[in-house]
C-alpha cells in the first residue's frame, strides 16, 4: 500500500540529479525536466551556478525553497535539496515539484529563498576573502623574510668593497648598488609591515622618550635628501612642547619619515614644511598636530579615494620608485596609534598631510 501510495503522489513529484565534483551532470532520472547529461548543472538553469560554488563544503546539506524554473516550456516552482557530498560519495541534486503549493505564496517564498541564496553567497565570499588575505599576508611576510637575509649580506659586502682601493668609476659603481640595496631593503620593510598591520601583528608600544632627541635624529635622516634635490626645506615647531612623553617613538618616526620622503620624491622644486604644534593637552596628555606641506605635484580629487590603499600608486611615472605602500602604512599605523590623519591636495601645486597623534605626558 504504501508503495502505491508513493508511486501515486511522489514518483512524478521529484527529480535526482548526480554531479561530479566539478559540477558536471552524471545522471538524472528526469522525472520533472530533461537535464542534458555530461554538461555542467549551470548551463540547465542560471540557478544552479550557486551550486558549484558550495561542491567543496563537503558533508553539508542545503536546502533552496520556491525556485522558479522554465526550461523548454516547462514552468515548475521547485524545492532544491543539494547534499555536497564527500571524497567517497558524489554531490546529487533533489528538485522537489511544489509548483501547487506555492500558486499561493510566491512572492513570500521568493523573498525568503532570495535572502537565503544571500547570505550563503555571502558567507562564501567572506570566507574566500578571509582566505585570500591569509595567505597574501603569509606569502608577504615569509618572501619578506627571506630576502632580509642576502640583502644584510650585501650590502655588508659593498661597504667592505668600498674600504679597498678602488678607481673614482669603481666608487660610483659601488655607490649605486648601495643606494639600489637601500631601496630593496626599504621595499622589503614596507611589504613586511603591511603583512604584520593586515595580519593584527603589529603591536603599538608605549615607553618613555624624548621628543626632541627623535627630531633631531628624524632631521638628520631628512636634510641631506632635501639638500640633494636642492629643495627649501622649513622646520616650524611650537615652543615649549613638553619633551618627555610616552608612547611608540618608532612607529612616530616610521611615520613622519614616510610622509617627509613622500614630499621629498613628488617635489622636484620649490619648498617642504615640516610642523609641528599642540593641538590639545591635559594634566596627563598632549596630543600633537604633526604637518607636512609641499609645492609638489599634487594629485587629481578622482584619485582621493586611492590615497591610502596598498599597492596603489597616485603617479605612474617610472622615474618614482616605490611600491606604493607608505601612505597605506601610515594610515594605519595612525589608526592604531588612536590619531587621525587628513590632507588637502591640488594638482601641479602641492599637498598637505595633517597627523594628530596622541600621547601620555612621563612624570
Amino acid at each position: 500500500m504504501f508503495e502505491k501510495i508513493r508511486n501515486k503522489y511522489l514518483y512524478n513529484k521529484t527529480q535526482v540529479v548526480v554531479l561530479n565534483k566539478q559540477g558536471t551532470v552524471i545522471k538524472s532520472d528526469d522525472l520533472l525536466f530533461n537535464v542534458p547529461k555530461k554538461t555542467s548543472i549551470s548551463n540547465f538553469h542560471p540557478f544552479f551556478e550557486t551550486i558549484i560554488s558550495l561542491i567543496d563544503l563537503e558533508y553539508n546539506e542545503f536546502t533552496f525553497s520556491c525556485i522558479h524554473i522554465d526550461v523548454n516550456n516547462i514552468k515548475k516552482t521547485v524545492d532544491v535539496i543539494f547534499n555536497s557530498g564527500s571524497s567517497n560519495e558524489n554531490p546529487f541534486l533533489i528538485l522537489i515539484d511544489f509548483t501547487e503549493h506555492y500558486n499561493n505564496f510566491q512572492s513570500i517564498a521568493q523573498e525568503k529563498n532570495e535572502s537565503v541564496l544571500s547570505f550563503h553567497l555571502s558567507e562564501l565570499k567572506n570566507q574566500q576573502l578571509e582566505s585570500e588575505k591569509n595567505f597574501k599576508n603569509k606569502f608577504l611576510a615569509n618572501v619578506s623574510h627571506d630576502l632580509k637575509t642576502p640583502i644584510w649580506g650585501l650590502k655588508f659586502f659593498l661597504n667592505f668593497l668600498e674600504k679597498t682601493n678602488l678607481t673614482d668609476d669603481q666608487l660610483d659603481y659601488v655607490k649605486t648598488l648601495k643606494d639600489t640595496t637601500t631601496h630593496i631593503h626599504h621595499l622589503v620593510q614596507d611589504l613586511l609591515d603591511l603583512s604584520k598591520i593586515e595580519s593584527g601583528q603589529m603591536n603599538i608600544v608605549k615607553e618613555k622618550f624624548s621628543l626632541s632627541e627623535g627630531l633631531t635624529n628624524l632631521l638628520s635622516i631628512i636634510k641631506p635628501k632635501v639638500e640633494e634635490k636642492n629643495i627649501e626645506f622649513n622646520v616650524n615647531i611650537q615652543d615649549k612642547i613638553t619633551d618627555q612623553l610616552i608612547g611608540d617613538k618608532i612607529r612616530l618616526n616610521q611615520i613622519l619619515i614616510n610622509l617627509l620622503d613622500n614630499s621629498i620624491k613628488f617635489t622636484k622644486k620649490g619648498t617642504i614644511t615640516f610642523e609641528i604644534s599642540v593641538e590639545s593637552f591635559g594634566e596627563t596628555f598632549i596630543a600633537l598636530k604633526f604637518i607636512v606641506k609641499d609645492t609638489g605635484t599634487g594629485f587629481s580629487s578622482s584619485q582621493k579615494s586611492d590615497v591610502f590603499q596598498s599597492f596603489k600608486k597616485l603617479h605612474n611615472s617610472r622615474k618614482i620608485e616605490g611600491l606604493g605602500l607608505g601612505l597605506s602604512i601610515v594610515s594605519n599605523l595612525v589608526e592604531l596609534m588612536n590619531g587621525k590623519i587628513d590632507y588637502q591636495t591640488e594638482i601641479r601645486k602641492g599637498t598637505t598631510f595633517e597627523v594628530i597623534l596622541p600621547f601620555e605626558i612621563a612624570k
